[in-house]
């Protein structure tokens, strides 16, 4: 069922973005740029997995992908 199938690819993206986050070191995030992404990133899973919890799928699925591409993003500008 395509509803399955979107929840299953929302829970993908919102474990992708958390991995990705949970690897970043808080103290470079020292631009005000990459900290206010980092606290989007943070906001877009929340309310990804409320959405999910209220069986609104397809906003979950939206909110997870915007989390993970930022996550993607933020993790490619900081310094390792």
């Amino acid at each position: 069922e395509d509803e399955e199938r979107l929840r299953r690819e929302a829970l993908t993206r919102i474990d992708g973005a958390e991995r990705l986050i949970k690897d970043m070191d808080p103290r470079k995030l020292a631009e005000p740029a990459h900290e206010h992404s980092f606290l989007t990133i943070q906001s877009f899973l929340s309310k990804a997995r409320e959405a999910l919890s209220e069986h609104d799928v397809q906003r979950a699925y939206t909110l997870a992908d915007k989390a993970l591409l930022l996550a993607d993003e933020l993790s490619r500008t900081l310094p390792r």
